[in-house]
């Protein structure tokens, strides 16, 4: 990576990706903020970061965006040395009740849309070397009733993850995975009322200190696992839930 990285936040305004955009900053990161609805979200982020950081908004839906919303990155900053996604659909329920247009948005959106930026942005990253980072879940390989269409997407996520980690890594560019269980995030609870029920239970059977991961939490692993220090980890699912995937 250069002396100043330059990286993008897919999903930047709100929840991790702006936990993610501050922590990187804060690490001398300057950052392109991309988000689909959100802009005074967004400008608000950017209003936070510290003097001295470069910026530049991005809007678009990842889904079908993604490779612009790399080209603007690039335009914006003068270059790109790790991407960050973050976003995913509220899609909530039983898979046994999804339409069948939920579960093509959670795909298009989780894996789809991921594998797109990881493809635009690979040209650029290798120059770095770089990295690439996802936000998976442990809905991925254990069941939640509520995350029926989502979870079979992240598990398509994770896998997606190992195959870029070995087609990329030929180029140098890392690829791995942060997957944390239930965030404890204020936003559950008017976005996501269903899953904001089930906090406090997760929260009580978490082994370390019987809280669930913040989004500050789960940021500063996403900026370690971006930067040099895991220089040589790639396509690994990094799990951030305090140990209650040990007792799940």
């Amino acid at each position: 990576m250069t002396a100043q990285p330059r990286t993008l936040v897919i999903g930047a305004s709100r929840g991790v990706g702006r936990a993610t955009v501050l922590e990187l900053a804060r690490r001398g990161h300057d950052i392109a903020l991309a988000f689909q609805t959100g802009v005074e979200a967004a400008k608000g982020v950017a209003a936070e970061l510290p003097a001295g950081t470069s910026s530049v908004l991005v809007q678009g839906d990842v889904a079908i965006d993604g490779a612009r919303m790399v080209d603007e990155a690039v335009d914006g900053l003068g270059g790109l040395d790790a991407v960050v996604v973050t976003a995913v659909p509220v899609v909530l329920g039983r898979l046994t009740d999804a339409a069948d247009s939920d579960i093509a948005r959670c795909f298009d959106v989780v894996v789809n849309g991921f594998r797109r930026v990881a493809m635009a942005a690979h040209k650029y990253l290798a120059a770095s070397p770089g990295s690439i980072v996802a936000v998976s879940s442990l809905g991925s390989d254990r069941y939640a009733g509520y995350y029926g269409a989502l979870g079979p997407a992240k598990a398509a996520l994770e896998s997606t993850v190992r195959y870029l980690a070995v087609e990329l890594g030929r180029s140098g560019v890392r690829v791995n995975a942060v997957s944390p269980c239930l965030i404890d995030d204020p936003a559950h609870g008017s976005d996501a009322p269903d899953v904001a029920r089930f906090l406090e239970a997760t929260a009580k059977r978490t082994p370390l200190n019987r809280r669930l991961a913040r989004p500050d939490d789960i940021a500063r692993v996403i900026a370690s696992v971006v930067g040099p220090d895991f220089g040589c980890v790639t396509g690994q699912i990094i799990v951030v839930d305090g140990g209650y995937s040990l007792l799940a």
